[in-house]
């Protein structure tokens, strides 16, 4: 990585680590709400990677927090309950899709569906579960004798999280595995004649990305301190793909993050049109298709980049960070 992309990444830090300090309550937890959002659109990307667009999103993130709300109402530590709702995630997702990954990304993506409905389903129906109230009164995440309770240190108890997520993805990127899910993502049958086990690369891409998906469910507990099944229900893994499609499908890391940033805001900052949302998000995404078909980010590689690269000053920032780990995605075509 190069010292120019380091000192952006380093700025950008700085200012998330102050945003605390300047944002009102309000605008602090709506911040906490993109994170958790922000971990969920990454986890969409991860699995595009290797051409699966996933619709399960709402499962997984619900197993992650309701591991959490269960076990800590049983006296177990919040970091214990977070590592153990990833590996049961990863368990459960290696029983399941091993049944529908070897029959191609259609079968795939059904199977997603009707998955993310019976578990929200499942979350409602048994007892221990709590029924369609759910699980309340989740106590508060600790940190040895430290108690996270306030608005900033929940903020940054998800920034660490996201932070997490963004560094594994982005060395997966740039692994050997990663060019295998490049390869993949590309031309499925060609990856498959030059010795790629499609199957087995596309599951470890969709396990990890489950381990994420539940610790995201983890963190929402830890400030919303109740997991409640319709919060994960189908229509999570909508509005997910929601999000890359605004910030932009080029772009698997930054794309996610700064779509869930903008359909989160905008009607959260909107509090008379919260009942709204769906509609307010749709109309955006309307708008991103007629008007920017290649996301927010890439109407600025396109139109923004171009004008700032004939700036003698930016040429020490050319490289600034926001391609060097994305390359396009394409849906395969199996």
């Amino acid at each position: 990585m190069s010292r120019a992309n380091m000192l952006v990444i380093g700025v950008i830090l700085l200012l998330l680590l102050a945003l605390p300090m300047v944002l009102s309550p309000f605008m602090t937890q709506i911040s906490i709400t993109t994170i958790t959002y922000s971990m969920l659109g990454l986890a969409f990307a991860f699995s595009m990677r290797v051409g699966l667009p996933r619709m399960d999103i709402g499962a997984w993130w619900g197993v992650g927090a309701y591991t959490t709300a269960l076990l800590m109402k049983a006296g177990i530590s919040f970091w214990l309950t977070a590592l153990i709702g990833g590996m049961i995630s990863v368990v459960m997702g290696g029983l399941l899709f091993s049944l529908a990954l070897p029959r191609g990304m259609i079968a795939f993506f059904v199977f997603c569906m009707v998955l993310s409905m019976a578990i929200y389903q499942l979350f409602g129906s048994v007892p221990v579960f709590g029924g369609w109230g759910g699980t309340t009164d989740v106590p508060l995440p600790t940190i040895g004798s430290y108690v996270i309770v306030s608005q900033p240190s929940v903020y940054y108890l998800g920034l660490f999280f996201l932070i997490l997520t963004i560094v594994v993805y982005y060395l997966f990127y740039h692994s050997k595995i990663g060019r295998a899910w490049d390869s993949i993502n590309s031309s499925p049958k060609l990856a498959s004649s030059v010795g790629v086990d499609v199957v087995k690369y596309r599951m470890a891409n969709v396990l990890i990305g489950n381990f994420f998906l539940a610790l995201a469910g983890s963190y929402f507990v830890s400030y919303y301190r109740a997991a409640i099944p319709s919060l994960f229900s189908f229509n999570a893994g909508v509005y997910v793909m929601i999000y890359l499609i605004i910030g932009g499908f080029g772009h698997s890391l930054i794309g996610p993050i700064l779509g869930a940033v903008i359909a989160t805001f905008i009607p959260e900052y909107l509090r008379f049109a919260q009942q709204f949302q769906i509609i307010i998000s749709s109309a955006i995404v309307v708008i991103i298709l007629m008007f920017l078909p290649m996301g927010v980010i890439g109407w600025l590689d396109v139109r923004i980049k171009p004008w700032l690269m004939k700036k003698k000053w930016y040429a020490r920032f050319s490289n600034w960070g926001v391609q060097e780990m994305d390359k396009p995605l394409v849906i395969a075509r199996k």
